[in-house]
């Protein structure tokens, strides 16, 4: 049987009485034959969408069997003399396959484009079309370990994909889940990054980043504290909160508040102290309730040789100096004559002057004296 004859046999009306006898073969299940003829012409119609998708089908299908007939008619080819009641011709069978073509391409890409969104294709993106993900979880990523990670993978290769979702607000870029240190790994390699692409919900995004980094062991004590806190002001439940962490209702108000009682500049001056659990974070955070201890905390922290210390080192130095209470060293003032008159002492609400008046007794009194006139010149220059 010619090609010709076999379209026609497929498209030509049956004595079945069932509705699908009117309708076009399988692979057009959005087209349905009319019975109505236009100039001789078969109709074809959009069985569900709209009237506008309907006129637009139609008129593509018009479209290229006027150009079919156009080339046959330049070809010298004999028009057909006689339709049958169905009437199609080549020009429309040759346009109804090219329309299958593309329903099929587009049938294909969308299925690509589902199953590499369901998780199930593993891909190579661009680190630069990369973003992190919307709430912190790391405190801090040294060169250091980014360098070590990208020699490991320059060695072995990228055993472990990461997890993105297609980026929310921006196309054409993708928003991580979980690792963020495996991306700049290969950034800094200048190579692509295997991803696994799912589409995610905020809350499945955060759920499945703290249960990844959870299961690895791999965020300590104080960055869940301050992953917990900073997702509660985003207004997400303590239920997904939980869920996320793979914690109890006892250890997420914990978390809640080491997180939220230590000032924050205070915990990022500390960093992560992967060695410091629970139970020191408590007593830090019981001493940080005092006011003073808050200013001391910060000095201590801000002194080159603190900043020097690892980070477990910097907690401790940090939490022994506000137990001991310590004393401030005393300050002294010499006159011209190299006579040590006066010790100064600074605590944190106060200044203390003691002057020894063996050597010189009438100074005492006469600096006394001098305090109004003192204080007004220290106003006058507090005022210009």
């Amino acid at each position: 049987m010619s090609k010709k004859n076999s379209v026609l046999s497929r498209l030509k009306p049956t004595h079945q009485t069932e509705p699908e006898a009117h309708q076009l073969p399988p692979q057009f299940p959005n087209l349905v034959a009319d019975d109505r003829h236009e100039g001789g012409k078969p109709m074809v119609r959009v069985a569900e969408p709209s009237q506008a998708d309907a006129e637009q089908l139609a008129g593509s299908v018009a479209s290229l069997a006027a150009s079919f007939s156009a080339d046959n008619h330049a070809n010298n080819q004999p028009a057909l003399s006689k339709r049958k009641e169905w009437g199609i011709n080549r020009a429309a069978g040759s346009a109804l396959g090219k329309i299958s073509e593309a329903f099929a391409v587009e049938n294909e890409l969308k299925a690509v484009k589902d199953q590499m969104e369901t998780g199930q294709t593993i891909i190579e993106l661009d680190p630069q079309v990369l973003e992190g993900s919307f709430i912190q979880d790391r405190m801090e990523s040294s060169d250091e370990a980014i360098a070590e990670l990208a020699e490991q993978i320059k060695e072995n290769g990228q055993i472990v994909p990461i997890l993105v979702r297609p980026h929310p607000n921006v196309p054409d870029r993708y928003q991580i889940a979980y690792g963020h240190r495996r991306a700049k790994a290969a950034e800094r390699l200048n190579i692509k990054v295997r991803a696994t692409v799912r589409k995610l919900t905020d809350e499945e995004l955060i759920i499945a980043q703290g249960q990844e980094n959870n299961a690895r062991l791999d965020l300590t004590f104080i960055e869940k504290a301050r992953f917990v806190v900073a997702l509660e002001s985003r207004g997400f439940k303590r239920k997904i909160i939980r869920e996320a962490l793979s914690v109890n209702e006892g250890d997420l108000s914990s978390l809640i508040a080491v997180g939220s009682r230590i000032p924050l500049d205070i915990v990022e001056a500390i960093g992560p102290a992967p060695g410091i659990g629970r139970p020191r974070w408590r007593t830090l955070m019981d001493l940080l309730q005092d006011v003073s201890c808050v200013k001391r905390g910060r000095q201590i922290l801000a002194e080159n040789d603190v900043q020097a210390l690892n980070s477990d080192a910097r907690f401790r130095t940090l939490v022994d100096r506000l137990q001991k209470r310590e004393r401030p060293k005393p300050q002294s003032w010499e006159d011209p004559h190299g006579r040590r008159l006066v010790s100064i002492v600074f605590s944190e609400t106060k200044c203390t002057l003691q002057i020894d008046q063996r050597p010189e007794p009438e100074f005492a009194s006469f600096l006394t004296s001098k305090l109004s006139d003192i204080y007004r010149e220290f106003e006058a220059q507090k005022n210009k």
